[in-house]
């Protein structure tokens, strides 16, 4: 009896794990049918289009299983999608920060916020020092490297609140809501030392920096004139040598 017991409870685990194999099988075949559908979808004509969504009615038509895990795939797999276009839309390809349109909508947004509740808000404007002689020197490839890994020290500096753009070439704008000139100045001086220890090993790569606020003084100044603050600067940097900041 005792053997026929374990021989019983064998059988029944044995049972369950194939089972459990043939509906790990199921989901995850399905999902790459569904993944391979939607990809189809995607990339298809509006005819193929329509007649890949008659396909998919029908088979889901008589299969509830079905259509509940083809609904849940396509909500889950279309919000990713969108964020993907999105991202692709508000983002620069090498830096992975946001790009000028993107950004020069949020500066409107932060200053039009700050004059209504006379909040302080700071621009930095970031320039490579002679980025040319560079990238004539080490070739474009390392130039490209420089302009990445310089998009990610600006994401290590920057909060969650801050808005971090590639402006255009080898110039960089980091908005700062809710930080008066004195403590963008502190953090640019940061910014610029550490960039300056990075690359003192594989050779001279220095940034210039403006800074720009607005602290509630001039309740007129548009978003041309706040750009115009922090680009002022960043030409008086230059001007005085390059590697070193100026609001």
């Amino acid at each position: 009896m005792k053997k026929e017991g374990l021989s019983v409870n064998r059988f029944l685990l044995l049972l369950a794990t194939f089972l459990g194999i043939i509906l790990a099988l199921h989901t995850l075949l399905t999902k790459l049918f569904l993944e391979k559908l939607f990809l189809s979808f995607s990339d298809s004509s509006c005819g193929s289009g329509i007649l890949l969504l008659a396909g998919m009615y029908v088979m889901t038509r008589f299969n509830l299983p079905l259509e509940r895990q083809l609904g849940n795939f396509l909500y889950f797999r279309g919000k990713r999608h969108y964020q993907d276009l999105l991202n692709e839309a508000i983002r620069d390809g090498l830096t992975g920060l946001y790009n000028h349109k993107y950004f020069m909508l949020r500066l409107d947004e932060e200053l039009q916020r700050s004059k209504r509740y006379s909040r302080s808000l700071s621009l930095l404007m970031v320039d490579i020092d002679y980025f040319k002689r560079y990238n004539d020197i080490h070739g474009h490839l390392a130039g490209d490297r420089v302009l990445a890994d310089l998009g990610r020290t600006l994401r290590r500096f920057s909060r969650r609140v801050d808005i971090v753009a590639r402006y255009g070439g080898e110039e960089f704008a980091m908005l700062l809501p809710e930080t008066r000139k004195a403590g963008a100045g502190i953090l640019a001086e940061r910014l610029r030392i550490y960039v300056k220890e990075r690359y003192a090993r594989v050779g001279t790569v220095t940034v210039s920096i403006g800074v720009g606020s607005f602290e509630g003084a001039n309740p007129d100044l548009s978003k041309e004139d706040f750009i115009n603050l922090a680009d002022t600067a960043l030409y008086r940097a230059k001007a005085g040598g390059r590697n070193r900041v100026e609001g």
